[in-house]
């Protein structure tokens, strides 16, 4: 058997050729379905052009999916990648073909009969509150709580919503979440789509101005609000409720982790980034972005 995309270093582009009949509609971005070349089904996301400007989607999906590995939150494998001549990244598909994606915008409705499923932004019923309440009852992903004390789905998205805070992702939408059922058991999918994140839209003559200039820095960072949540709370607020919430083991487990992370452990993750995708002033950038939001974040700010 051919070698799996999922078995190579993230930061090596794969070149993607061609793509499957089934179309993604969900979500703004260009997208495809496409396979590996053992088989495996990908999607492949293309990084947004502006002005002739690649925007930064795809390093910062890849970097999201390694700084979460530390915290031990499972999330989608991804790689970068090309295709046509663009950047972009392959994310594997969560489900094998006897399971379906239930989004957090379907559970949701389901739980809460005024549910606007549809809602595109703010949603006065989107709260750390109808989240918890949906996923009472519905199971951790499998083998996760081996590895951290979580008892229910809404644990471990507790762990979700403080990767958020930390790597300044503003994308946790009611669809940017789901669960998985195989017409028997529900649990929680892994965390999926982080292009939105690590300030991915900046330019690098930006990022070196923030990197050098702390206080600068720090009134970027608390800029962090959700645009989906009701009230358009900051990404800092959500993460402490979410962990207010969570069970205590839980809540004590991501924290620690997240104190846990050094800039050693920050810099090793952007270790092998190509600097035609990542240069030298972004890296500069996200290792004292995400040195002051673990700051934040453990202490409330």
């Amino acid at each position: 058997m051919l070698d799996s995309w999922a078995t190579g270093d993230i930061w090596a582009p794969v070149e993607v050729v061609g793509e499957d009949d089934e179309s993604e509609p969900m979500g703004s971005k260009e997208k495809f379905w496409t396979s590996s070349p053992d088989g495996e089904r990908w999607l492949f996301k293309y990084a947004r052009v502006h002005e002739h400007v690649t925007r930064g989607e795809d390093w910062a999906e890849c970097l999201v999916h390694s700084l979460a590995s530390q915290l031990r939150i499972p999330t989608a494998t991804v790689r970068l990648a090309h295709c046509r001549g663009r950047r972009g990244i392959v994310s594997r598909s969560m489900v094998t073909q006897t399971q379906v994606l239930v989004h957090g915008n379907e559970l949701l409705s389901m739980t809460d009969a005024d549910y606007d499923r549809e809602a595109e932004r703010e949603n006065p019923r989107y709260t750390v509150s109808t989240i918890e309440s949906a996923l009472r009852i519905i199971d951790p992903t499998p083998g996760l709580s081996g590895l951290v004390p979580v008892q229910t789905a809404f644990d471990q998205l507790a762990g979700y919503l403080m990767l958020d805070a930390w790597v300044a992702g503003r994308d946790r939408h009611h669809r940017n979440w789901a669960v998985v059922t195989d017409g028997e058991r529900l649990w929680l999918a892994p965390s999926f789509d982080h292009g939105n994140a690590l300030g991915f839209q900046e330019s690098s003559m930006h990022h070196d101005q923030l990197a050098s200039d702390e206080t600068a820095l720090l009134r970027w960072s608390r800029r962090g609000k959700s645009p989906h949540f009701f009230g358009r709370p900051s990404l800092t607020s959500i993460a402490n409720q979410a962990l207010d919430t969570a069970t205590p083991e839980a809540a004590q487990a991501w924290r620690e982790r997240l104190s846990q992370v050094t800039q050693e452990v920050i810099e090793q993750a952007l270790y092998g980034a190509p600097e035609a995708v990542l240069s030298a002033e972004t890296r500069r950038f996200c290792v004292r972005l995400l040195l002051l939001n673990r700051r934040r974040v453990l202490d409330g700010d």
